[in-house]
């Protein structure tokens, strides 16, 4: 099964995660997570655009329990194949899934995991984006990308 991945971070090297959003070709199967703590220097950027848009609440998750529903959720989906376009994203997303740099939580790590990178999807995004006004309020917002590279990629599949 196919899972869109779209992670925000909060500095310029990518490397502090913020938010996690995979969703399924057939949108039956959604993971969004955030971070709590949020990372504690983010950029003015990030700050001004990204914060503001966090759900928080159940979403704001630590680094284990974001690990341990990461990995749940992988293992719920049968073959999951997480799409991207973005390295970043990948290895962020691979970050959570390895426990981040604390002790391994117990779940095991989907041996079946599969990965599938997109090249030259700007084209794609920016017509997604130009379709979709209404979205624009919310970009930058994990899920609401994950969803946009989603149907970026079925347009592109002709689907």
């Amino acid at each position: 099964m196919d899972l869109f991945l779209d992670c925000e971070w909060a500095d310029v090297l990518a490397s502090e995660l913020v938010s996690l959003a995979l969703v399924s070709t057939d949108r039956q199967h959604v993971f969004y997570a955030e971070r709590d703590p949020l990372p504690v220097d983010p950029t003015p950027w990030v700050t001004t655009v990204v914060y503001p848009l966090l759900d928080r609440g159940p979403s704001a998750m630590s680094d284990a329990l974001m690990t341990r529903r990461l990995r749940e959720f992988l293992a719920s989906v049968e073959r999951p194949r997480i799409c991207y376009d973005f390295g970043a994203d990948r290895a962020l997303c691979q970050y959570v899934i390895n426990g981040f740099q604390t002790s391994k939580p117990d779940e095991p790590v989907p041996a079946d995991l599969r990965w599938q990178f997109f090249e030259d999807m700007r084209e794609p995004m920016v017509r997604w984006w130009g379709s979709h006004p209404e979205e624009q309020v919310r970009r930058h917002h994990a899920l609401v990308d994950a969803h946009a590279l989603r149907s970026a990629c079925l347009s592109l599949w002709g689907i």
